[in-house]
């Protein structure tokens, strides 16, 4: 039981006067692969913000980091009268959403509480949308007026010219994915010792092709899927059509992601749709070798270990993994993230916007 779901109204909680109250979303599935960057920024940008993580899941289970999330039922038919009374209890200065649909939902809550600034990050799903999906987005973007960050020109450049945008690349936690023993990792998510092993941790369209990719390859290459990689089952009936089910491991949607990363030798990210996938760079983080398709941007993957493939044909899979698995450099690979895409970076710039807009809100007030 939530402490709101019993309580008409809620008691005005004490915030600093000299930092904004930020209350940062996050959702079932982005505590799942474990790489959103809403845990991220509740985490690191207590030094500026005053923040609070909400957990809005259909479940009771919860990541280890979240046991102090105001947590809320994402089907309840009540959910936006609670988010209502939650934001004027909290009073924040910024309610910042990372899913479209958690724009729509709490996003229009926040609204109705008299929230000032209504912040959302794009993934870059959007990037890959369908007609339908792009429409509703902007449909939402019209209503609710809020202030997007996108990752790169590519996704600022498909959205409506009214909206108001501001390009601040993410940043993945170095000292969390990092070089590690493989040996142990494998010992400790239970992957064998012996064999090579792709990992793939997207939710990718190209299952099947890299399943028979993996079928054409040397019987010591395995696959690990993890996080929200998980074979249908359709794939599953594949998997056994094409004799693979010890050479295929399926760790499960809570799978430390560190530790899967330290484990596997190459990562492969298939066509997810997501412009600046946080896994690649994570992996990479981890010293690991990255294979990616598109919408996936080349400037994310190290220029001398990574690479850019195509999925729809097999063999020329084929042909790229093996590549991949012979270009291990863990040091050359991690230092490329470190050096352009560390979390540092992203905290300082999401740090001042939140400052900036939490003293354009106190000149505002002063004014009116």
């Amino acid at each position: 039981m939530n402490k709101f779901d019993s309580t008409n109204g809620a008691a005005r909680i004490p915030t600093f006067q000299d930092r904004p109250v930020v209350v940062e979303i996050i959702t079932e599935n982005d505590a799942q692969d474990d790489l959103t960057s809403a845990m991220d920024l509740s985490a690191g940008l207590t030094p500026d913000c005053d923040t609070r993580l909400l957990w809005l899941s259909n479940g009771i289970r919860k990541d280890k980091s979240c046991q102090n999330a105001i947590q809320l039922w994402k089907n309840d038919p009540e959910l936006s009268r609670k988010l209502q009374l939650l934001f004027s209890a909290l009073q924040p200065d910024i309610v910042h959403t990372h899913r479209i649909e958690e724009l729509a939902t709490v996003g229009a809550a926040a609204r109705l509480a008299g929230v000032p600034n209504i912040v959302h990050s794009l993934c870059g799903k959007v990037g890959g949308a369908q007609k339908a999906r792009l429409k509703h987005l902007t449909s939402v973007i019209e209503t609710l007026s809020p202030l997007l960050i996108v990752p790169n020109e590519t996704i600022a450049s498909i959205l409506p010219l009214s909206a108001q945008v501001e390009i601040l690349p993410t940043g993945i936690d170095c000292n969390r994915y990092t070089l590690g023993d493989q040996a142990r990792a494998r010992r400790q998510i239970g992957l064998p010792a012996a064999p090579r092993i792709i990992g793939c941790a997207s939710p990718t369209s190209s299952l099947n092709t890299l399943l028979h990719a993996i079928f054409q390859m040397e019987r010591d290459v395995h696959l690990a899927l993890f996080g929200v990689a998980q074979p249908s089952s359709m794939e599953r009936d594949l998997i056994r059509r094409l004799d693979l089910e010890e050479r295929i491991h399926v760790l499960g949607p809570w799978a430390k992601p560190e530790q899967a990363y330290q484990a596997i030798d190459v990562y492969f990210h298939g066509p997810s749709g997501d412009c600046l996938p946080r896994a690649v760079l994570a992996a990479q983080a981890c010293g690991k070798p990255a294979i990616a398709c598109a919408p996936t941007p080349s400037k994310v993957l190290c220029p001398v270990t990574g690479r850019l493939a195509p999925t729809e044909f097999a063999p020329t899979l084929v042909h790229s993994l093996r590549r991949t698995l012979k270009s291990a450099d863990p040091e050359t690979t991690r230092r490329f993230v470190t050096e352009n895409w560390h979390l540092e970076q992203s905290l300082d710039r999401y740090g001042n916007l939140f400052q900036q807009l939490f003293r354009q809100n106190l000149q505002a007030r002063r004014l009116a």
